[in-house]
């Protein structure tokens, strides 16, 4: 018995801190691929828009090859075309701009049309993550991972000069310095993790510090 419970604690301690390295590696790609983004802005913007495209052609074949239901396809199809809207200011976004309150609402509803569809049918879990990662996830994000907040707006009458990084023309006569969301939020993180370690950091220091003896009176 004893043996069998050090297993299965051996095991979910193992399965713990496989999920804790996934989560990391995770955490470093998305992180990459925000660096990326902001980077190549165009190339991002050109590859967003050609996969909101592919979805759409996924979504017609599947309508028209697997009677999937024509109301919601048609509503996903609508959510894609709200997701397209973002593109105008990409990749900068503004949090009160009805394009981006609209993309927002359409991620939790298109989860709820497609989340009710599949509970209906009988599907296989992996059909159902087939769908849900090109069809459902793929698009918001991509937007989360490269659309940036407005940190500065400098004046100019030139375009961006090459390999100027973080910056990006707008098209105006005005450039922007590019801050990614995904990265602002790295470093958020960060800084709260800095805070506490100086904050808390000396109290551990002084309850782990070895006692002077010479106060015990030994």
């Amino acid at each position: 018995f004893s043996m069998v419970s050090f297993f299965t604690i051996l095991t979910y301690t193992s399965g713990y801190l496989v999920l804790v390295f996934l989560a990391i590696c995770l955490a470093c790609g998305l992180y990459y691929m925000a660096e990326l983004a902001e980077e190549y802005t165009g190339l991002t913007r050109k590859i967003i828009n050609w996969t909101i495209r592919v979805i759409a052609g996924i979504h017609v074949l599947l309508l028209l090859l697997d009677g999937f239901p024509i109301i919601t396809t048609l509503l996903s199809l609508g959510s894609h075309g709200v997701y397209y809207s973002l593109l105008k200011t990409f990749p900068f976004i503004t949090f009160s701009s009805p394009e981006f309150i609209g993309s927002c609402v359409c991620v939790v509803l298109n989860h709820v049309w497609w989340i009710s569809f599949f509970r209906s049918e009988s599907f296989r879990l992996l059909q159902v993550m087939g769908f849900f990662v090109p069809c459902v996830w793929m698009v918001p994000f991509a937007f989360f991972v490269s659309l940036s907040l407005n940190d500065s707006v400098l004046p100019t009458g030139g375009s961006s000069a090459p390999g100027s990084y973080g910056v990006i023309d707008t098209g105006d006569g005005v450039k922007a310095k590019a801050g990614s969301i995904l990265k602002k939020l790295f470093s958020l993180v960060k800084r709260k993790q800095e805070t506490a370690m100086h904050q808390y950091a000396p109290q551990v220091a002084h309850a782990f510090a070895p006692q002077d003896q010479s106060k015990k009176g030994w």
